[in-house]
């Protein structure tokens, strides 16, 4: 059985082998791209926006079933595009520990609402990775069961947000109340 955090040796004898291949390395990446879509260690969303938290709070923390309407709202912000995860990867033959890390680092990615990209900073709490919440799917990622008993769990405590500037990307700890 996988698990949502195992990091496969099969992946890295296929990247090392793809890597070793003669292929361009325009064609190695897309090989690659293909081989990690709908992989739970990519877009992995390892921390909610405050309005984004709201919106599923105004639900009872419920899955959202209207998708047309609500879900199109939440958006998964990746700092570092795979593109660019690709190209650390592909430059170079990465030894297999420190190819998990480039994913890992890489990957991170914040759930918030559209509004909340278009305007120049937002607030956000870690989700822990440990629980594998907000797993990637091949399209979008899931909330379920889980994810609706850990934000009902964190809103009965006091959340200290974090403050997210997006042109500098720059964080910085903020306390709102």
């Amino acid at each position: 059985m996988r698990f949502w955090n195992y990091k496969s040796d099969d992946f890295y004898n296929i990247y090392l082998k793809i890597f070793d291949s003669n292929f361009p390395v325009e064609k190695k990446k897309v090989i690659l791209k293909s081989l990690f879509t709908g992989e739970y260690c990519l877009m992995r969303i390892t921390s909610i926006s405050k309005q984004c938290y709201e919106e599923y709070k105004k639900n009872n923390f419920k899955k959202v079933t209207k998708f047309k309407r609500v879900n199109k709202r939440f958006v998964r912000h990746q700092f570092t595009p795979f593109s660019e995860t690709l190209e650390q990867i592909v430059a170079r033959k990465t030894p297999i520990k420190e190819f998990w890390n480039i994913i890992d680092e890489n990957e991170k990615t914040h759930l918030i609402t559209r509004g909340e990209k278009e305007k120049d900073e937002y607030f956000y709490i870690n989700i822990p990775i440990e629980g594998g919440y907000f797993l990637n799917k091949t399209s979008g990622f899931e909330y379920g069961k889980k994810e609706e008993l850990y934000l009902k769990y964190i809103s009965g405590q006091k959340i200290r947000w974090k403050k997210m500037k997006l042109e500098t990307k720059k964080i910085e700890t903020a306390n709102e109340e």
